[in-house]
């Protein structure tokens, strides 16, 4: 299984309260992983506790991605927000 590669394609953000704290919020991302080649339930298994023991209580960086508006400026966090605000906003100026 280590030699596999892993790509993944994030399916879900999502902003949650915490619970009797007011100010003060979890962000949630999930993940749908694919592999190369097919996964038994046996390796899902072993795979979900890797990535349970690399990953869970570490410290990661994120990026967020902002897709600018070339005419107004404005942004977006998708580029499909980005491609509907140029057809609604700037119908003149696209062809």
């Amino acid at each position: 299984m280590s030699s596999k590669r892993l790509r993944g394609v994030v399916r879900e953000i999502g902003l949650e309260r915490e619970e009797g704290r007011f100010h003060s919020f979890r962000i949630r991302v999930g993940v749908v992983l694919k592999m190369e080649g097919a996964m038994n339930y046996e390796e899902g298994e072993r795979l979900v506790k890797r990535l349970r023991r690399e990953l869970l209580g570490r410290e990661v960086e994120l990026e967020a991605l902002i897709y600018r508006c070339p005419l107004c400026g404005r942004g977006f966090n998708s580029e499909m927000g980005l491609k509907v605000h140029m057809k609604r906003s700037h119908k003149e100026t696209n062809p």
